[in-house]
């Protein structure tokens, strides 16, 4: 918090990091983004490709419509600011709290609103983001029950482990209301130290 207010006191004008202005850093900050962004999921080709929705199937589904609605805003609110930094639109109030976010290295509100909660700076939240992405795109190369499944990289974990519980009460025929979550703590550090995963 303080050093957040520490930065809202800068001065905004010309000047600042190696005399960049703050429509430099913003530009530069789009140009990297944009260029990172990966491609869209295409929606309607992974349920075509969808053989049984499973529990497991309806939580990556409902995780890729998310990232769809993140990385779609994204892309929108970034073209319109690059259509504004050309002189091409009347910057508007909006594009300029975006240009301001992406100069101060902070995720824009609007992609927070979208975005699971995180408290990283921009690019370290976009690393992040492709990292989320990078599972969901293994996910829909298999369409099943990956052996491996990072939980805190999904929009919302509580949905996989419940899930996770439907699926072991229907095949034990248990009542769901009755199933619980256990976790096993190991000493695994990496993927390929887990027992049958290769």
């Amino acid at each position: 918090e303080m050093f957040q207010s520490i930065v809202e006191l800068q001065p905004r004008s010309a000047g600042g990091l190696g005399g960049m202005t703050v429509q430099d850093r913003a530009q530069a900050a789009l140009d990297e983004i944009m260029e990172r962004l990966p491609d869209q999921f295409v929606m309607s080709e992974i349920v075509e490709r969808v053989e049984e929705r499973s529990p497991y199937v309806n939580v990556f589904l409902q995780e890729i419509e998310r990232m769809i609605d993140l990385t779609s805003e994204m892309r929108r609110s970034l073209s319109e600011l690059a259509l504004g930094l050309k002189g091409d639109l009347q910057i508007t109030d909006v594009m300029e709290k975006l240009m301001q976010s992406l100069a101060d290295n902070k995720v824009p509100d609007k992609w927070e609103a979208k975005a699971y909660p995180s408290r990283r700076p921009l690019n370290s939240w976009l690393s992040n983001l492709l990292e989320r992405q990078k599972q969901l795109d293994t996910w829909t190369g298999e369409l099943g029950l990956p052996k491996l499944t990072w939980l805190s990289g999904l929009f919302s974990p509580q949905s996989f482990l419940t899930a996770v519980k439907q699926t072991t009460a229907r095949r034990n025929e248990w009542a769901l209301d009755r199933t619980e979550n256990q976790t096993d703590v190991t000493r695994f550090w990496d993927a390929g130290q887990i027992p049958g995963l290769n």
